[in-house]
């Protein structure tokens, strides 16, 4: 009491209130120093939340909006506390690897989440705060008789996909229905017509079928065999001239196009069309527009007699306006197809006194598709769910049942939603985060699974990598039909259709926001949206600081649909949006960031992919968290940061460049073998053979998958390249093998290292592509007979190569040597070749041709210039056998080249 007299004197204060202040300050430094503790009881509560949660879920339809209110604000809760027990447990892990460190390096490694006195005093400020604010959404809890339960739905648990359906699970599809549109557009499209350009056109409701109508035109075998070119794209719902003649260059090329102007797109799609009988699909067409019509038509007139357009669209006037031979109105299925396509998925594999048992069930489902074929497949689907239990059925045909009684309900869109509440509560969450794409948009896989593992979504469950969880998730989605191949990339790209991602922003209102820099859009619970797309439709200049009062986001995407926009980061981006897990800045004009990126503790995705990066801020090794930082075709991007070795826990590293344009960095930073999570490393550039800088021996333990590409190979030593154990990386599928130009004309003894560097960096023979440019030896190394399921080859400048096998690669599809001026004989077994499809030989003078020699008889293209002895050979002896060949193209000496 002394002490509390003496501090309430000096300080000014009466001795009550003194005592007051004393205890607070006691009672806030015994939280202070026990905040874990504090946590921990949070992480207790936070289940607890995760079960209210799921058991909401799993409840069907909650039709009070009190109620709906309620699991939001204790959803938002739930984000805090997880954002809350992030940050502490990102302290905790860093206190654990800077204790490894020299104690002269620890305040250096990641200053901003060292578990100070500061951070402890703001975590436990952000406690109190989480407490006082779960015990408000508290104290209404009983009035929405809401139980923490296990997670079971109130009826039924959520139902498992049968093991017999996994072979399944991407089959063909056997159309059903739609027998007369279907021959009724094959008329209209293989028949004359006096048009300039004849348009056919299906026009319908969403979800009626008419996307599935044209494929089954398009994949039609007398359609194929009518046009030499047939070409896929689909437009999103808002879309000018520019755009769709963007995307109708990238479908025909199925490359990247840059953005230029409309007048030199317009004149690269007339070169891509001219003199081709075609076949183009225009899915999904919006523009109610007379003038996209007339400045698109143009440029698709210069085809040969015999082309055609078919389009999709939802709009009647779209349709009358640009249809001239065949105008479909497409309306609903017949009840007994519906019907067909519900057995086809959830019937398959069973006995017929399933089927008779569930017949009259099955049936009333199928009524109350009301036409829609995706309705009937997504509810096929849910039902082979049930694996032939009455009582499941029943549910389902309860829920359609109940919606159907309102009269507000689109009932397709409700048959999808019931689809979704049958979902598992992770497939749920999964599912529910792709809101945040626009229409429309295509997304590669690898992408979606790291914003989920990102968002933390996906975890690991000891026995597999987070990705393949994440790849088991997505899959089962695939199959559900909530996702879908893109036409333009196939297995390359996916999208969300339209109809299923309105369910996603349905299901998501509150935490999903697409924002349009030119709308005043405004949303009445800012602090509830988590994930935020901004859609950029110019390159105006993008003004960030309106994204400020979303303080609370977890992802924020930048979406361009035309031209690369101009964008600076402000500094303030990241000190106002401190919870941000996933930024992606791709396919804008940025090419710096602020060094305040290192203050975004929580940030695990980062990606700048096709951006004009030159270097990124050293800051960025401050992002202990960060699990993938994408840099794909940054090809101004020069230097990485020098503490790159303090991400620990980056998985993905993702540095790819085409590989005809790859080029090194001026250096890579050394330390790259600290990262023991990493999986991605496309490119590896060795700057030093003796230590300082990346040596090559630093891949040793690294158990990188995909793609890698090794650049700069004349500075790597022989006893490096041996350590680099690139035998042990059984998961490797395309590896390039890259000298520096400079090297091509190497002394003999630098051939001989060469060859011994080469020989020492044996590949695992799961190898699928491999690629040796600018190799200065004169033979390739022994290993390459061993990688028996190589399916691409490509040897590129090697100057003094004189031969080479292919004799022990039978699944060998894609060959390729270019520039190999030494070379004299076609590889060895090239003739026995079954699966070679593509063949291109190009500047090779010396090449001689024997009476022997001749093609694989399967091959498919062939293209061959600066190789004299080839080229007579492909117009005299082997002409016969060349004219066989689909697609071939000889040049002939200095002369253009031609079809021959």
């Amino acid at each position: 009491m002394d002490l509390l007299k003496k501090l309430s004197s000096a300080l000014g204060f009466t001795e009550k209130i003194g005592g007051a202040v004393v205890d607070m300050l006691f009672s806030t430094g015994a939280r202070l120093w026990n905040v874990e503790e504090e946590a921990e009881k949070l992480r207790r509560m936070e289940k607890r939340i995760r079960a209210v949660l799921t058991d909401a879920e799993q409840r069907r339809f909650v039709d009070d909006d009190f109620v709906k209110l309620w699991l939001q604000e204790l959803r938002a809760a739930a984000f805090d506390v997880d954002a809350l027990l992030d940050r502490l447990g990102t302290m905790a892990a860093v206190s654990r690897v800077a204790a490894a460190e020299p104690s002269r390096k620890r305040k250096r490694l990641w200053p901003n989440v060292d578990l100070g006195l500061r951070q402890r005093w703001e975590l436990d400020a952000w406690i109190v705060q989480i407490n006082e604010r779960l015990d408000e959404i508290g104290k209404s809890r009983k009035r929405f008789r809401l139980q923490a339960g296990d997670g079971r739905r109130t009826a039924t648990q959520p139902m498992q996909r049968p093991r017999f359906l996994e072979a399944a699970a991407h089959r063909n599809e056997r159309p059903i229905g739609r027998t007369k549109e279907k021959a009724a557009i094959i008329r209209a499209l293989i028949s004359n017509s006096n048009m300039d350009l004849p348009v056919i056109s299906i026009w319908g409701t969403a979800g009626i079928g008419k996307t599935a109508l044209a494929r089954m035109v398009y994949s039609n075998s007398e359609v194929e065999n009518f046009f030499t070119d047939r070409i896929w794209v689909w437009l999103p719902d808002v879309c000018d001239v520019k755009a769709a003649t963007k995307m109708i260059i990238e479908a025909v090329t199925g490359k990247k196009c840059k953005h230029l102007s409309l007048d030199i797109l317009q004149e690269q799609l007339r070169d891509h069309l001219r003199k081709k009988q075609f076949m183009l699909v225009i899915d999904n067409v919006w523009a109610k527009g007379f003038q996209f019509w007339e400045f698109l038509k143009p440029s698709l007139t210069v085809g040969e007699e015999g082309s055609k357009v078919l389009i999709t669209t939802q709009d009647e006037r779209v349709s009358n306006m640009m249809s001239n031979i065949l105008n479909l109105h497409l309306e609903g299925l017949e009840v007994n197809e519906c019907w067909e396509i519900l057995k086809v998925y959830a019937c398959s594999g069973w006995n017929s006194n399933y089927q008779h048992d569930l017949q009259s069930i099955g049936q009333r489902i199928a009524t109350n598709c009301r036409g829609s074929p995706l309705a009937a497949k997504s509810l096929g689907m849910l039902l082979s769910d049930a694996n032939g239990q009455k009582e499941q059925w029943e549910i389902i045909l309860s829920d359609m049942q109940f919606l159907e009684d309102d009269r507000n309900t689109d009932i397709i869109l409700a048959s999808l939603q019931i689809s979704y509440q049958h979902l598992s509560y992770q497939l749920k969450q999964c599912f529910a985060f792709c809101s945040m794409y626009p229409f429309g948009f295509e997304f590669e896989k690898e992408e979606l699974l790291r914003l989920w593992m990102a968002d933390g979504l996906v975890k690991s469950n000891g026995r597999r990598r987070v990705e393949m969880e994440a790849n088991r998730f997505f899959d089962e989605l695939l199959w559900r039909s909530f996702f879908e191949t893109s036409q333009t990339f196939p297995n390359q790209k996916f999208r969300v259709p339209n109809l299923m991602l309105d369910v996603a922003r349905r299901v998501s209102r509150y935490e999903s926001l697409t924002l349009d820099p030119e709308s005043s859009q405004v949303t009445e619970h800012p602090e509830w949206v988590r994930y935020a797309t901004i859609l950029c439709q110019n390159d105006e200049p993008l003004a960030l600081e309106k994204i400020y009062r979303y303080e609370n986001l977890r992802l924020l995407k930048f979406c361009p649909t035309m031209k690369l926009p101009s964008l600076q980061v402000p500094s303030a981006l990241f000190s106002k949006l401190t919870y941000l897990r996933a930024l992606d800045l791709s396919y804008t004009a940025l090419d710096a960031l602020p060094d305040s990126i290192g203050c975004s503790v929580h940030l695990r995705y980062l990606s700048l992919r096709n951006t004009l990066i030159k270097a990124l801020p050293e800051t960025v090794c401050n992002l202990f968290n960060l699990q993938t930082l994408d840099l794909n075709d940054c090809y101004w991007l020069m230097d990485l940061p020098e503490g790159l070795n303090r991400l620990v826990n980056l998985r993905h590293l993702c540095l790819h460049l085409d590989w005809d344009r790859v080029t090194p960095f001026r250096s890579m930073p050394s330390g790259i073998d600290k990262l023991q999570s990493l999986q991605t490393l496309s490119r590896f550039v060795v700057t030093s053979r003796d230590g300082g800088k990346c040596n090559i021996n630093e891949l040793k333990n690294l158990k990188i998958r995909g793609e890698l590409c090794i650049l700069n190979l004349e500075a790597a030593s022989s006893d490096g390249a041996t350590e680099a154990n690139m035998l042990g990386k059984e998961y490797l599928q395309k590896l390039m093998l890259k000298w520096s130009e400079v090297c091509k004309d190497e002394q003999q003894q630098h051939m001989e290292d060469s060859e011994r560097k080469i020989e020492a960096l044996c590949p695992h023979t799961n190898l699928k592509h491999l690629r040796i440019e600018n190799y200065p030896g004169r033979k390739l190394p022994s290993w390459v007979d061993k990688i028996k399921f190589l399916v691409s080859l490509e040897i590129i400048s090697c100057p003094r190569l004189t031969e080479f096998s292919v004799e022990t690669l039978p699944f060998l599809r894609n060959l390729k040597i270019c520039q190999c001026a030494d070379l004299e004989v076609l590889p060895k077994g090239l003739c026995n070749l079954e699966l070679l499809h593509c063949l291109e030989i190009d500047g090779a003078p010396h090449l001689r041709i024997s009476a022997e020699d001749t093609l694989p008889r399967n091959i498919g293209q062939l293209a061959v210039s600066g190789c004299s002895a080839l080229e007579n050979w492909c117009i005299n002896e082997g002409a016969e056998r060349v004219q066989q060949i689909p697609e071939k193209r000889i040049e002939f000496g200095n002369r253009s080249g031609r079809d021959i």
